[in-house]
């Protein structure tokens, strides 16, 4: 199974990278992911991990296997003779735009069986995801050269 989405946001790269990382507040504009919890409690960082609780799905965990900082980042979920993966990737269209694309993937000996009958309501909850990305984005602001403004930078 193979799901992608595509959203051109009116937010320049460092902002929407800001927001996209900071996955524990996405169930505040993507409702269908009830909460998603970093392993350690802070950002996102390559070899570390999320749980994700969404509505009409098991729980699932997430290890991120690749961060590309203000690029995107890819995460790895397996299960039972079946695994999962989402990639993100954030692409600078011009003065102050992004295009985001994210791509999950199912592979696996019963990944068409986990496809058929998770498949639907996972594609909805990324292109919910991805839609409220963009309002979410979209109601931010950047500076006029492009600085983030607005954005609680976390550090450790």
């Amino acid at each position: 199974m193979h799901e992608h989405h595509e959203v051109r946001i009116a937010a320049c790269p460092d902002y929407v990278w800001a927001v996209l990382t900071d996955v524990s507040r996405w169930p505040q504009f993507a409702p269908s992911l009830r909460e998603v919890v970093p392993f350690d409690g802070g950002p996102l960082v390559a070899g570390g991990g999320v749980r994700v609780r969404a509505r009409r799905l098991p729980v699932r965990e997430w290890q991120v296997t690749e961060l590309r900082p203000h690029r995107g980042f890819t995460w790895a979920g397996t299960g039972v003779f079946a695994s999962a993966r989402l990639r993100v990737a954030i692409t600078a269209e011009g003065s102050g735009r992004s295009l985001v694309a994210f791509t999950l993937e199912h592979s696996g000996r019963v990944a068409s069986v986990v496809g058929r009958l998770t498949g639907p309501t996972a594609a909805t909850h990324v292109g919910e995801l991805a839609a409220g990305l963009r309002r979410r984005c979209e109601a931010g602001q950047c500076g006029p050269s492009g600085s983030v403004a607005g954005v609680a930078q976390r550090t450790r």
